[in-house]
């Protein structure tokens, strides 16, 4: 029989999940608590957090939105939820500790939800790849603006001549 305050973490939990733009599940066992405290300080100044939750809890807030999941799949062991606003943040910040801590291997990735969809770990890798949120819309900005900034300069062309023109008349007649 669930408990009024399993039932409120497992709704919390959905909320979170469904509010993110994506949710990592990571497993973390074999960091010590200086680890860890170094892993959640580097993902809050990303603006992302971690929340470790039982599997149990997990495992009923997928099924109650909607996701097949199996508890065997990726719930076993301990789990730690990582998400944020940014979906590439946390991968970013993942990856990178990962490297510090190389002996390790740690924290892994267990699965990910990426726009809503259920993803192995093997695409943390690719989304640690992608650039980031305001990078993408500078990119976006930039392709825009260059044509019209061409079409801007072919029809002052003929301006810049003329005046060109003007001055070396100008210069011979001095």
């Amino acid at each position: 029989m669930p408990t009024p305050k399993k039932i409120e973490i497992v709704q919390e939990v959905s909320e979170k999940i469904k509010g993110a733009g994506a949710v990592y599940f990571s497993d973390y066992l074999g960091l010590n608590v200086a680890q860890i405290n170094d892993l959640r300080s580097e993902l809050f100044a990303k603006k992302v957090n971690m929340q470790v939750v039982k599997n149990t809890l997990i495992f009923r807030a997928l099924k109650d939105l909607g996701y097949d999941v199996k508890k065997k799949d990726f719930l076993t062991g301990s789990t730690a939820l990582i998400y944020g606003n940014d979906p590439v943040a946390p991968a970013k910040v993942l990856a990178e500790f990962q490297k510090k801590m190389k002996d390790l291997k740690k924290p892994e990735v267990k699965a990910l939800i990426f726009e809503g969809q259920l993803c192995g770990k093997e695409k943390v890798d690719t989304i640690a790849k992608l650039p980031s949120a305001q990078v993408l819309m500078a990119t976006l900005l930039g392709t825009l603006v260059s044509p019209m900034q061409k079409v801007l300069g072919c029809l002052q062309a003929p301006m810049r001549n003329m005046l060109g023109v003007l001055k070396s008349l100008e210069a011979k007649k001095n």
